[in-house]
């Protein structure tokens, strides 16, 4: 989609695609840089540069693998089959009411990619440049990676924290992520504002380019927390466990719990604190123990403390993440007691499991 003022020119989503394309039909000798204006564009970044480069290297390989006559009949459909419609409008406000009338048909797009477009007409009287730079640097990003983010770590935070269920991320619940205005007079708005660049997971932020910057700020932070606890020797047994055990369903969950908790007494403290997260660890993994199977029901459950209608199933009854964002300081999570009593014998397949956590 592309709108026009004057003489310029944006696109506003998609770029992948059209790149994708791009080099699909530069491999195939349908366009050259003298009747493609995309393929004169020089990118200065070094990762577009490499995933360019890595990505027509795939091309490249995989029609290696095909006959002649099967590339004639590619080059056939590009030229005389497929159809590309370029819709042009005058304003920037057009093209993004646009975009979301459209994609209310078809296929229902991811909600981030919602957010991607709902946060960027937020930037309307922004710079042009200023644009530029956050589509930019949000389409260096694998789209997987972004989608990840808020499924598996942001929106389940978000909820536990609050001692709520979680579910899936879908479109319906993307209003928990379009922020705030600026131009509003409430209160928290204000703070909101003065608190940029520093985010808290369930707390507001501004509309438009914070968004943009929250969601670079979380994606460094889940990567420090795993090299943290990856690479620093204080945490080498947990690492052990986290890498070499059998990964079945119900060990993913448990593993994505403690990295949930992990993300949120970070976000908070911003410390490694070596007790409290052998102690997050111990919370997470004896849920593992205490039940023969796990699902995601299950994880809600513990998540925010239910004991399952006094059944007394786990060794621990704690609603962790309210605890984190109740709490003022770091020792208030340090000084919790877990209990590492379990009420029967784990399965023999968690024994081991069981012992390794005793001796973490």
């Amino acid at each position: 989609m592309k709108t026009t003022k004057k003489k310029s020119k944006t696109l506003l989503t998609g770029q992948q695609r059209i790149i994708s394309l791009v080099l699909l039909n530069t491999y195939l000798g349908t366009i050259t840089e003298d009747n493609c204006e995309i393929a004169k564009i020089n990118f200065e970044n070094q990762t577009s540069k490499l995933n360019i480069y890595y990505n027509y290297k795939f091309i490249e390989n995989w029609f290696s693998l095909k006959d002649e006559e099967y590339k004639q009949k590619i080059i056939d459909a590009m030229q005389n089959i497929l159809e590309v419609v370029v819709i042009k409008v005058s304003e920037l406000s057009e093209a993004f009411q646009l975009f979301d009338s459209q994609n209310t048909r078809g296929k229902e797009l991811y909600p981030h990619d919602l957010l991607k477009a709902y946060h960027l007409r937020a930037m309307k009287n922004s710079k042009k440049s200023e644009m530029k730079k956050v589509v930019e640097k949000w389409e260096e990003k694998e789209p997987k990676e972004i989608e990840t983010l808020f499924k598996n770590y942001l929106y389940p935070i978000t909820n536990w924290s609050k001692r709520l269920n979680t579910k899936e991320f879908t479109v319906k619940e993307i209003d928990k992520y379009k922020g705030i205005s600026e131009k509003t007079n409430y209160t928290y708005a204000k703070r909101a504002k003065k608190a940029t660049p520093y985010f808290q997971i369930a707390e507001p932020f501004i509309e438009g380019e914070d968004f943009f910057e929250m969601v670079e700020y979380y994606l460094k932070l889940l990567n420090k927390i795993k090299t943290e606890i990856y690479h620093n020797p204080t945490f080498k047994k947990m690492a052990n466990l986290l890498s070499k055990r059998n990964r079945n369903t119900g060990y993913k969950y448990t593993t994505n719990l403690f990295w949930c908790i992990l993300m949120c007494y970070y976000d908070k403290f911003n410390n490694f604190e070596e007790k409290v997260v052998k102690k997050l660890f111990i919370w997470a993994f004896l849920l593992r123990i205490n039940l023969k199977k796990i699902g995601y029901d299950s994880i809600n459950k513990y998540a925010i403390g239910n004991n399952e209608n006094n059944r007394n199933i786990y060794s621990n009854c704690i609603p962790m993440f309210f605890i984190i964002s109740e709490s003022r300081l770091h020792s208030e999570i340090e000084n919790i007691q877990i209990n590492t009593n379990i009420k029967k014998k784990p399965n023999q397949e968690w024994q081991e499991l069981y012992r390794e956590l005793l001796d973490l």
